[in-house]
């Protein structure tokens, strides 16, 4: 929190603002001082179990925290809506519960603050609080903060990148920085020409582009910026949603890893193949064949890594809705997500591969019963285990959609009929599990997630949480059998 408590000395807010950050890190530094004194465990060593345990635990703790602020400094009243909104920002979700009024009284009483400590939440989440923890910390010899790097990162495959744990943390995060001061170089010259975008807002926007998060300053996303600095966005949102195990192979000239790279090829054919669609079937909508290709872009890349950020109101703007088709992929883009490894969310393309393949060699398997079906990624045999949990990976993930749309249908006095519709609830459970942001309906690029009632918040806040721990480590949390002494 030093860095939205120093946004606030910065620009001189009330200081009321500036204790609203002051007593959470008290309460935290407190709070892990007593902590140190509990009586530790004789076994000390740390497996899959306890890895996802203290994950889960710390990410729901850290959204408790980091909601305080939001109350505090007495800019929103509501537990509900202030816990969605930061767990929102940690899971790089992205989607709102403030109304646009809010955020303006927030920006019109120069609350910057606040809005820096919901942007950097992006950021902090994108690349995980415990990898960075891990790249700082002292690594155990038997390797056991492995198991928290596999709870926290996204995929079905996660290691190290080199043999010490600590070591392939501190790649990673370096790779991180160095991309997102890439782009706040890039955003700075195009501040040159476009004087929508302040030196606050380049800030605000790459801590989101990088953790492909999604808040801005204002209601209008990104539509305000001028188109070089939309296009600068689009291109890092795309690149944040591509593996970091790539970028570290590009550094060491592993270029042979790189080409065999099946993810990366799918997610480079998927991003073209929808630009290219979307562009023919908006062309018409807007002045130029430029403009068409620009929001088909920035909209694809937001959509697929999972950012949310916006250009147009593909749903209810003043062109009209997009053809039925360009939504139909966008919402194929919402469930697929972007690589593994990467700071992007939904299910990943690795996964797609790997159902896919899976489902390939079960229909050949049902032709030739007696043929031996070997499922491979990049080149290599994938283990039976890895296939088997991307498999029961992709049916839990249809079974929270359909749970959570069930549940948030449920109550929500404040919303309309009008709003209150199948595709608004669908799409608001998949775009929190997915942790991208907007949907489609109420919950399209102009709408937002206000006028859903506590409960529904509640629900998706858990979901968020989930979503953004692939799952696993929330359920097992709720399991009694994770209490039980091993045998």
């Amino acid at each position: 929190m030093l860095v939205p408590l120093i946004t606030a000395i910065v620009y001189l807010e009330k200081i009321q603002n500036i204790i609203s950050y002051l007593i959470p890190m008290a309460g935290l530094i407190i709070t892990g001082y007593f902590l140190g004194y509990f009586k530790k465990a004789k076994d000390t060593r740390m497996g899959a179990r306890e890895g996802f345990v203290i994950v889960s635990i710390s990410w729901v703790l850290m959204s408790l925290f980091g909601c305080l602020p939001f109350l505090i400094s007495g800019y929103v009243k509501d537990f509900f809506t202030a816990f969605f909104e930061i767990s929102s920002g940690f899971t790089t979700t992205g989607a709102s519960a403030l109304t646009s009024e809010e955020l303006e009284i927030m920006l019109n009483e120069g609350a910057h603050s606040l809005l820096m400590w919901r942007s950097f939440s992006h950021w902090i989440g994108g690349m995980g609080i415990l990898v960075f923890i891990l790249a700082i910390i002292f690594e155990s010899n038997d390797g056991s903060a492995l198991h928290i790097l596999k709870a926290e990162s996204p995929g079905p495959q996660v290691g190290k990148i080199v043999s010490k744990m600590k070591l392939s943390s501190r790649i990673l995060y370096l790779i991180y920085i160095g991309m997102t001061v890439l782009q706040i170089i890039a955003l700075l010259i195009c501040h040159i020409f476009d004087k929508n975008m302040t030196i606050f807002d380049i800030f605000i926007m790459t801590f989101g582009t990088a953790g492909t998060g999604g808040f801005a300053t204002t209601s209008a996303s990104c539509a305000l910026y001028a188109p070089c600095s939309q296009y600068v966005i689009a291109i890092f949102m795309l690149l944040f949603g591509i593996n970091f195990s790539v970028y570290y192979w590009l550094l060491i000239r592993n270029f042979k890893d790189i080409i065999k790279n099946e993810e990366l090829r799918l997610y480079l054919i998927m991003v073209i193949a929808a630009v290219a669609i979307i562009t023919i079937q908006v062309v018409n909508r807007y002045a130029s064949i430029e403009e068409a290709f620009r929001h088909s872009l920035f909209t694809v890349a937001s959509l697929v890594s999972t950012t949310g950020y916006a250009t147009t109101d593909y749903w209810s703007g003043a062109q009209g809705s997009w053809p039925v088709l360009s939504l139909c992929i966008l919402l194929f883009l919402m469930l697929c997500g972007a690589c593994a490894g990467s700071t992007a969310g939904g299910m990943k393309q690795s996964r797609v591969l790997i159902i896919t393949k899976y489902s390939k060699s079960k229909i050949k398997s049902m032709i030739s019963p007696r043929r031996v079906e070997v499922i491979r990624l990049d080149g290599k045999p994938l283990d039976k285990k890895v296939v088997d949990s991307t498999v029961s990976f992709f049916v839990l993930y249809i079974i929270v959609i359909i749970a959570s749309t069930l549940l948030i249908s449920i109550w929500n006095p404040a919303m309309s009929a009008e709003d209150a519709t199948p595709l608004t609830m669908i799409t608001a459970s998949l775009s929190c599990i997915s942790n991208i942001g907007p949907g489609l309906g109420a919950v399209g690029p102009a709408g937002g997630f206000s006028n859903f009632s506590w409960f529904s918040k509640l629900v998706l806040t858990i979901v968020m949480i989930a979503g953004r721990l692939e799952l696993y480590p929330i359920l097992i949390l709720f399991s009694r059998n994770t209490y039980k002494k091993s045998t």
